[in-house]
């Protein structure tokens, strides 16, 4: 047996409380080394979207990691953004890299040794050079998208005008970094096979393609909460965060053009949206059978609920971590063909899929009214979910890939 990597993980955000998708997809990562007795130091910065909450996270988890965060003021500046067009660099990760962070990995550097060092998404990526300067570590990337894809697909939505362009520009910008950093990286680990090939078209010619993996997030499928699998669906879910962009489109678009086809058809039946930073603006409509939950203490318990969970999104890249928990709970699932890309999931036997408002609202009202169907879907999504997403496999999977990397 190979002896325990030593793994300094960076991250961008805390991931405890997991209270997102990028959340939950740092933390099963870090939970499963950690369960293959791996020896792992925890980095990461907080900032006022993500704050640092000591007190939601176990003792245990702050020994294990040694977590140390640092703030990282990242809220949206004009004057700098526009600095950025002017330099061509790019805003969206400058906000990300601050000098406290550059001095908290050269402390770490300077008295602990480490095999890997993990950049959790592309905003970890601005202290490669602070890394490079103090360690002989495999530097691994681990893609949670391909960013600036995520950024084409949102502007692709929006209406001409300077945010738009703006948003071009951005996005540009975003695309030229991520080319430019598989020159700077050792390996890269991407969430979903297609992110995966992205980064090996764009490697460098000399490269070895293999040092680019697929490496799907994992759960803890079998401990998820799935009392209700068996109860037919009476309401329709969504749940997810409300401060990013993706999905606030999708959900806009769920509420003004699909729903109210829904409502007609079967008034009784309730939309509930859930999730951190909904807008203010967005309230609770009864005319319409709109409930705005908001915020939920617990996101599990809500996907453990006789719903319809819907997915309506048109933008992104990565795993859609929404779509795991909500086949790991057994619920029926009607999503977009882009809002269940990365997972080998097929219409009609896991899920089903509509792109457009007349096609998702006629799914929803199958669903709704025909019980052995969403049961049936709800029974399949869990069996794909325990088979393809356990968290303690794939950490092993990616531990094993990690020794290869650092034995060659």
């Amino acid at each position: 047996m190979s002896a325990p990597l030593r793994i300094l993980q960076i991250c961008h955000k805390p991931p405890r409380p997991a209270v997102d998708g990028g959340c939950i997809a740092m933390d099963s990562l870090t939970t499963g080394l950690l369960a293959h007795g791996n020896n792992l130091k925890v980095l990461s910065l907080f900032t006022e979207k993500h704050p640092f909450l000591k007190s939601q996270i176990d003792e245990t988890y702050l020994r294990d990691t040694a977590l140390e965060v640092v703030f990282a003021d990242t809220v949206l500046n004009v004057r700098d953004a526009m600095s950025h067009v002017v330099t061509g660099e790019s805003y969206h990760l400058s906000r990300f890299h601050v000098p406290e962070m550059d001095r908290a990995i050269e402390d770490v550097l300077r008295v602990k040794v480490f095999d890997v060092v993990i950049l959790e998404s592309l905003f970890t990526t601005p202290y490669i050079p602070v890394i490079r300067r103090l360690s002989d570590a495999e530097i691994v990337l681990r893609a949670h998208n391909v960013e600036h894809k995520l950024w084409e697909d949102v502007a692709k939505a929006m209406k001409k005008g300077p945010k738009k362009w703006l948003l071009h520009l951005f996005q540009s910008n975003l695309e030229m970094e991520e080319v430019r950093l598989l020159h700077t990286v050792d390996a890269v680990a991407a969430i979903t096979e297609p992110d995966a090939k992205w980064f090996r078209d764009h490697l460098p010619a000399s490269s070895d393609k293999s040092r680019v993996i697929s490496l799907p997030l994992g759960l803890d499928v079998e401990n998820r909460l799935h009392a209700n699998m068996l109860t037919p669906p009476d309401s329709v879910l969504h749940l997810g965060a409300m401060d990013w962009t993706p999905n606030v489109q999708g959900v806009k678009w769920l509420r003004d053009e699909v729903w109210p086809m829904v409502h007609e058809a079967i008034p009784e039946v309730k939309l509930r949206l859930a999730g951190r930073n909904m807008p203010e603006s967005w309230s609770s409509e009864e005319a319409l059978g709109i409930d705005v939950l908001g915020e939920v203490e617990d996101a599990q318990a809500t996907y453990d609920t006789p719903c319809v969970v819907v997915i309506p999104l048109h933008a992104g890249s990565g795993m859609r971590i929404k779509l795991a928990e909500a086949l790991a709970a057994g619920r029926p699932v009607v999503t977009t063909r882009k809002g269940m890309e990365g997972m080998d999931l097929k219409h009609g036997e896991h899920v089903l899929v509509a792109d457009d408002a007349k096609s998702m609202c006629d799914a929803m009202i199958q669903l709704l009214q025909t019980p052995t169907l969403a049961l049936r879907l709800g029974q399949a999504g869990r069996q794909w979910a325990l088979h393809h997403l356990g968290h303690e496999a794939r950490a092993q999977q990616f531990v094993n890939q990690l020794q290869a990397w650092v034995n060659s």
